[in-house]
């Protein structure tokens, strides 16, 4: 059951992308639901199938996959107004290759992606938002990290980081960060001490 807040939440994140007319954004308040997680808990196991997508409301999520030795790498970090999910898993049905650990106390906002895709396919509003969405977060941004882990130094990749995100390192552990980064634990409390 969702709350006002709840409900402004999810507004004011829809329309951050694309202006959605409330009549719509009723719809999709009707399908959420609020998931309340503790540190530790997994929105999703490696080899379990999506049905959902998530609004981060409160907490942090890790998306992280094992390598053949079992070591993890965290390919992302989800924060507040973040959108979690194994959006392959759900559109294909089929086994995530990757976990979504909660790493803080955490509420996330539902939606069961069958119905919420319903919602998109028959809504040009739903539509635009998710293409502007998809555009920003999974085109623009992804191509900016994938040019700076190539093009920047660690320093710069973690100082990046750091800026985009304040006071991120008090509520992520260093080592989540460091793979985030693609460098070693090590490299990064070497980073962290000339930084000093």
């Amino acid at each position: 059951m969702t709350t006002s807040s709840h409900t402004q939440f999810i507004q004011e994140l829809i329309n951050k992308y694309y202006p959605v007319k409330e009549d719509i954004l009723a719809r999709l308040q009707k399908i959420a639901q609020v998931q309340h997680l503790k540190k530790g808990e997994f929105l999703l196991q490696i080899g379990q199938t999506s049905k959902s997508i998530h609004m981060l409301y409160q907490g942090i999520v890790v998306a992280y996959f094992l390598d053949a030795n079992g070591d993890a790498y965290h390919k992302n970090i989800f924060l507040e107004g973040d959108f979690v999910g194994s959006t392959v898993s759900a559109l294909k049905d089929e086994p995530s290759h990757f976990a979504l650990e909660v790493i803080e106390d955490t509420t996330v906002i539902s939606f069961n992606h069958q119905q919420y895709r319903q919602l998109i396919d028959h809504h040009e509003d739903l539509k635009n938002f998710y293409i502007a969405y998809l555009e920003k977060n999974w085109v623009i941004d992804k191509e900016k990290r994938e040019i700076a882990i190539v093009m920047q130094d660690a320093k710069s990749r973690y100082l990046d980081f750091i800026r985009a995100h304040p006071n991120i390192e008090k509520r992520v552990p260093l080592r989540y960060i460091a793979s985030h980064l693609g460098i070693t634990p090590t490299q990064l409390s070497r980073i962290r001490k000339n930084l000093k």
